[in-house]
């Protein structure tokens, strides 16, 4: 959940609201058809018909919202660059749980065809649900493309949770090994020179507890360099600002998913888009994808795109 506080309960019961809803449009239009049929007559009156024909809407939008993923532009410029960057930030993607592969494999060929400096995996790339087969054709994919690729870990790629959803399909270790024969380097609190003007920290989740390193002792080896901090979760923004970084870029909100979280999460902390603190510039993704349930009825599924110029 967005910022400090994790609301556990909200987003399940959300979700089985959001059930609920479903439930009762299809079993008022189910009743509808039975009374139709038999010839019984059934008030069902002009409230009822829009309040089914919304619910049935709301829902189908919600379906369609999930699956249509599109990039975000952002242009940053700062006197510590050099030179012109495009670095694609992706983040929430929860291969196998919410979209279907078809809709994974068209967001990386999208993030392909833009032809970044550099590609950086925001967390929950992959979660609970993810099948080792997805997993390895993830990895694949984005292997694939001719970029150098960064990932940092989320909440959910460890499959911490995956007794919930049939049981632990692959280990981090097994995790790491793909990914590596993949090409794609894991950071875990560990700094990476992107050019000669620009540097990368990639930060441990802060769901790892003390495997997390304290920020203050994190030391940058290239003093002087534009600082990316890829960090997932949006809420340790404050304690990376030692770093001396000069952007981070979050996910794991997922700009609340469903209607009303993400007024709830822009009261508690960050949600979605840029904020500015001490001097720093705070990047929250809405996500690729959406976690498990197949609707999204908040912002639209996206990846950013980020463009950093020399100041003029």
């Amino acid at each position: 959940m967005a910022g400090p506080v994790q609301l556990r309960i909200v987003q399940p019961l959300m979700m089985a609201l959001y059930v609920a809803l479903l439930a009762d449009a299809a079993a008022d239009a189910v009743y509808s058809i039975v009374c139709a049929v038999r010839k019984k007559e059934r008030r069902f009156g002009m409230s009822k018909a829009v309040s089914l024909a919304c619910a049935v809407l709301f829902l189908a939008y919600g379906m369609v919202n999930m699956e249509v993923v599109t990039p975000e532009y952002h242009t940053y410029t700062s006197d510590k660059l050099t030179d012109e960057h495009k670095i694609v930030f992706v983040a929430d993607l929860h291969v196998g749980s919410a979209q279907p592969m078809n809709v994974t494999k068209q967001t990386i060929d999208g993030i392909g065809s833009l032809h970044p400096d550099a590609i950086i995996l925001g967390g929950d790339i992959v979660d609970d649900y993810t099948t080792a087969g997805d997993m390895a054709a993830v990895c694949r994919w984005f292997g694939d493309l001719d970029a150098p690729v960064y990932f940092i870990y989320g909440n959910h790629d460890r499959q911490g949770h995956a007794e919930y959803a049939g049981g632990r399909q692959f280990t981090p270790e097994k995790l790491e090994e793909v990914m590596a024969n993949c090409g794609i380097t894991v950071l875990k609190d560990e700094y990476v020179r992107l050019s000669s003007d620009l540097a990368l920290l990639g930060r441990e989740d802060i769901s790892e507890g003390d495997a997390r390193a304290d920020a203050s002792e994190l030391v940058d080896p290239f003093p002087g360099a534009y600082l990316i901090v890829a960090d997932h979760q949006p809420g340790g923004v404050k304690q990376n600002l030692v770093t001396g970084m000069d952007l981070q870029l979050s996910g794991h909100t997922h700009a609340g998913q469903l209607f009303p979280l993400r007024a709830f999460y822009q009261l508690i902390g960050y949600c979605c888009g840029d904020y500015e603190i001490d001097g720093a510039i705070l990047n929250v993704s809405a996500g690729a994808c959406g976690w498990r349930m197949p609707i999204r009825t908040e912002a639209h599924c996206h990846y950013e795109v980020i463009t950093l110029k020399p100041a003029d």
